[in-house]
């Protein structure tokens, strides 16, 4: 964002030079800087629509880790009922968890596992910050998704769960474990979640 500001402050200022120019430079000087003005509005407005750090405090921030795309399904899921609902609530991959800042009410972690107990790609090093530590004394629940027919069923999402607590965090309720993608048990998953709703 300074970057970008400075970056505008200086052809702001190579406007100023334009006199010196021939009339065929100062228009192509000119298109140049309305381009240059049009990328930096749309960097500006991308900054501030991604759900991270620059957001204000929000009752839930539900995190993600997903290889195939079905935890960012139900974490999509998950945040609209909660909107339904009244709560402000907004995603974040699980490895970007550090970049913003502990709810009001509670984290919401939807975590799949990958093959034989295997981290996602957007699960990778999530902790390596001590990211955890952040969330002692406050509320987290985990939606864990696998697969059973795997020994290490559900082995990364329980494994998350267990990081939380020994940091202090509290448990809303047990994880809820699924297996793909079986719609009961992210039924009880809602239910528990919103008991009002269900």
């Amino acid at each position: 964002m300074k970057t970008l500001c400075l970056l505008l402050g200086l052809a702001l200022l190579a406007i100023g030079q334009l006199d010196s120019l021939s009339v065929e430079r100062r228009w192509l000087a000119s298109g140049v800087l309305v381009i240059y003005a049009l990328v930096l509005i749309r960097a500006l407005r991308g900054s501030g629509m991604n759900g991270t750090a620059s957001a204000g405090p929000r009752d839930y921030w539900v995190a993600y880790a997903t290889e195939t795309g079905t935890a960012r399904q139900l974490a999509q899921e998950t945040r609209k009922r909660l909107h339904r609902a009244g709560f402000s609530a907004n995603l974040v991959a699980l490895n970007q968890l550090a970049s913003v800042e502990p709810p009001e009410k509670a984290l919401l972690l939807v975590v799949s596992t990958t093959g034989n107990g295997d981290v996602p790609k957007t699960g990778l090093g999530w902790d390596d910050e001590g990211v955890s530590a952040r969330y002692a004394d406050r509320a987290f629940a985990v939606l864990a998704l696998g697969d059973r027919s795997y020994p290490r069923f559900c082995a990364f999402g329980l494994e998350v769960m267990q990081r939380m607590q020994a940091a202090g965090a509290r448990p809303l309720f047990a994880p809820v474990q699924v297996s793909q993608a079986d719609p009961r048990m992210i039924d009880v998953w809602f239910r528990q979640l919103l008991p009002e709703q269900g």
